[in-house]
């Protein structure tokens, strides 16, 4: 992908978010949404954020998408509580923008505009934490201070660690793992390890990748206080979300 054409998707609104629900268990009561980019390539058509966010951390756009993505999904998240939909947004932000130094006032400007902290919940990766030498603990730490909900995302089987050096609210066990531990009794242990790990430290875990009933009947047993995935509903466009809610009402 070339840095151009990303950098003018960027600036031209080429970009579109999509927000899959994720809901309690075993209630199914709506959450929150995960806000996922996507790319309105003018060749290409929708195009998938697996094939364009690495290339965004490469060539140094990952700033300029995070910002975007952050502020859309804001201003979306004040339209549904306008509308009385109130649900909070997550937005998934890296390692390098949890270490840009332009963030932080970044967020408390986007704050002032489009609505408090209590509207957003921050998700960075845990591999990426655990590889980190100086994980963002201080900025971590900034977010909940302004209300904002940190959010440990795709935590694997060697991953239990982590839970204890980094400030969050939310665990989400990745769905390698999810995927599996129905006909898996290792990674039916890794899971439940985890969760166990959360739980002691006063987090909420969420499940992700959820693709089947199978999978959804095991999550209240395990511990599971929410989940998302293409069984319960999949990332959608923002003005379908309301009547997505509205038919299981």
């Amino acid at each position: 992908m070339r840095r151009f054409e990303l950098e003018r998707a960027i600036t031209e609104n080429e970009l579109v978010l999509h927000y899959q629900p994720m809901v309690g268990v075993p209630t199914r009561e709506l959450l929150g949404v995960e806000a996922l980019v996507r790319w309105k390539h003018r060749e290409r058509g929708l195009v998938s954020p697996l094939e364009f966010v690495a290339d965004a951390e490469a060539t140094g756009l990952i700033r300029q998408l995070t910002f975007w993505v952050l502020r859309e999904a804001l201003l979306q998240s004040n339209v549904w509580r306008r509308d009385g939909l109130g649900v909070t947004v997550a937005v998934n932000l890296s390692i390098e923008n949890l270490h840009d130094a332009h963030f932080a006032r970044f967020l408390e400007l986007t704050l002032k505009v489009a609505g408090g902290g209590e509207q957003l919940n921050a998700e960075t990766a845990a591999r990426a934490l655990a590889r980190d030498p100086e994980p963002p603990v201080g900025t971590l730490e900034l977010m909940r201070a302004r209300n904002i909900r940190v959010t440990i995302d795709d935590a694997g089987e060697d991953d239990a660690h982590i839970l204890e050096s980094i400030p969050a609210d939310i665990v989400k066990v990745g769905r390698g793992l999810i995927a599996k531990m129905g006909r898996d009794h290792r990674a039916m242990e890794f899971v439940r390890t985890v969760v166990a790990a959360a739980r002691e430290r006063g987090l909420t875990p969420m499940a992700v990748g959820v693709e089947d009933q199978t999978t959804w009947d095991l999550l209240a047993g395990m511990g599971f206080a929410g989940a998302q995935g293409y069984f319960i509903a999949p990332p959608m466009p923002a003005a379908e979300l309301a009547e997505w809610r509205a038919a299981r009402v």
